[in-house]
């Protein structure tokens, strides 16, 4: 069943093109999951890998880190866009792609069995090149996909351990009245212990595989 796509609707893209999260290239991400960013054309998976990779390399991504570490000596050095050698997180854009996945949005959308209209929309091309997208009005034929794997706890606490690398430099976290990032960081590590980043080996996604080109 073909279906136009309206403000009353999410489209559930597959991301089983997407260079952004290719480990998770059997599930779908809404167009209402933007808590994070959001991207346009709606339709187009490419805008919205082009979305994710500016979202994990800009500046964004530091006034994140800023808000919670308050590390002044990685201003000084150009944060993490400039090749310093002191300064690199491990899976950051894993951790975003599961975000992202188990956002409530996305799951309501994609996965969830609430009323919600939502279609999923599966990105192919033809032979000419051009991207079509085939609309399937699943909320209507009550046909949704699993629920999708979960981070593995490998690959969230190798994050945690890159942040806590960062944090323990002195040259770019120098000594702060009153800003324990120990502690900071500590609450942080408490995600690996959610469904969402606790997968075990054979039933999650390890972040090698969905970052083989950074890490």
């Amino acid at each position: 069943m073909l279906a136009h796509v309206s403000k009353t609707y999410a489209a559930c893209l597959s991301l089983k093109q997407s260079q952004g999260c290719p480990g998770f290239a059997s599930e779908y991400i809404s167009t209402n999951a933007t808590s994070r960013f959001s991207w346009y054309p709606k339709d187009d998976i490419n805008a919205f890998d082009k979305a994710l990779n500016d979202y994990v390399n800009g500046q964004s991504n530091l006034e994140e880190f800023q808000s919670v570490f308050r590390c002044p000596g990685l201003d000084d050095l150009g944060g993490f866009n400039t090749d310093h050698g002191k300064s690199v997180i491990r899976y950051h854009r894993s951790m975003v792609c599961a975000d992202l996945l188990f956002s409530d949005e996305n799951i309501g959308d994609c996965y969830g069995n609430d009323s919600r209209n939502h279609r999923r929309r599966d990105v192919h091309e033809d032979n000419a090149g051009l991207e079509l997208a085939k609309m399937v009005a699943s909320s209507s034929i009550g046909v949704r996909p699993p629920m999708p794997k979960p981070l593995c706890r490998t690959t969230c606490n190798t994050w945690v351990d890159s942040l806590h690398a960062i944090i323990s430099n002195t040259t770019l976290c120098q000594a702060s009245k009153g800003n324990n990032r120990e502690s900071s960081l500590e609450s942080l590590r408490t995600k690996c212990h959610s469904n969402v980043y606790n997968g075990t080996p054979g039933n999650c996604i390890d972040g090698n595989d969905n970052e083989l080109r950074t890490c």
